[in-house]
């Protein structure tokens, strides 16, 4: 099927496309998308954009499936599929450049990794930051991994579970924790919270997704990250094309320090293809 049937058969079942809440422009310049997480939106990316140069890239920050202004349709599931084609179709839309860099954010971390299985030659490098990969006990060597596994989903089933409980504490945080972006769960966005918490991280496969990635993957995550299970990112180590970086003193938000390690890394990547490319030529 072709690219652009693919596309408009996507539009007739799905809709609308979704909110656009960053562009730099540029229409033949490389590409960096952006994808947010769980109960957030675009503003997650405030800090990461002002390190990128936007004379050098174009940037665009989505507000993914269900959140902030995108669309939050009542007849999907808000699984991981759904959420990579409303991205697919947008970035058409768009006309993004191909081939492009995708770097994504806790569950966008999720839905980076199954959109490069999706659409492979879409996507040139693939950044993913503080992915909460969740695998089985029986995949877990320590005890203190399947503990901390079945406590956060078990958390997650109960909160998908009780709505008023969720909408009431998730605001309450917001307030105590004074943030702009994230934990901001309410009646508008309650079903895309509830559904994408229970069809994109808690039934994932984002591990076999990611270990199945033929180019390089940069996994970068904080040392005092509240949602990660460091023996999954631990064994994605043994994979040759995947990357990982530990930062300390940092936590599971995009903050400046998060942010600077980001850029610098999208950077080196594009100086080690270039790098390659010479030596293809020099070559040949």
């Amino acid at each position: 099927m072709s690219r652009l049937l693919n596309v408009i058969i996507n539009n007739i079942k799905f809709g609308r496309y979704l909110h656009v809440a960053f562009d730099s422009g540029g229409r033949h310049k490389p590409t960096v998308v952006l994808i947010h997480g769980i109960a957030a939106t675009s503003k997650t990316w405030d800090a990461l954009i002002k390190e990128l140069d936007t004379e050098t890239y174009r940037v665009i920050a989505l507000d993914i499936l269900g959140f902030g202004e995108s669309p939050k349709p009542t007849n999907c599931d808000y699984d991981v599929a759904d959420h990579a084609r409303y991205i697919h179709s947008t970035l058409w839309k768009l006309g993004v450049n191909r081939p492009y860099k995708i770097v994504g954010h806790s569950m966008g971390a999720i839905i980076s990794a199954y959109y490069y299985s999706r659409y492979p030659n879409d996507v040139r490098g693939i950044f993913l930051l503080s992915p909460p990969i969740y695998l089985d006990n029986e995949d877990l060597t320590k005890n203190i991994s399947r503990q901390r596994t079945d406590m956060y989903l078990n958390m997650y089933k109960y909160l998908s579970e009780k709505k008023d409980f969720t909408i009431k504490n998730s605001q309450f945080a917001r307030k105590f924790l004074g943030i702009k972006d994230g934990i901001d769960v309410n009646e508008e966005n309650w079903d895309s919270f509830r559904l994408s918490l229970t069809n994109t991280i808690i039934r994932q496969n984002t591990f076999d997704d990611i270990k199945n990635i033929k180019s390089q993957v940069h996994i970068i995550y904080g040392a005092l990250d509240e949602f990660l299970i460091p023996e999954g990112i631990e064994k994605l180590s043994e994979f040759d094309q995947i990357k990982i970086t530990k930062l300390m003193a940092v936590n599971h938000a995009v903050g400046v320090r998060f942010s600077k390690a980001v850029a610098r890394q999208i950077r080196e990547s594009d100086l080690a293809s270039s790098n390659e490319s010479s030596r293809k030529s020099l070559s040949q």
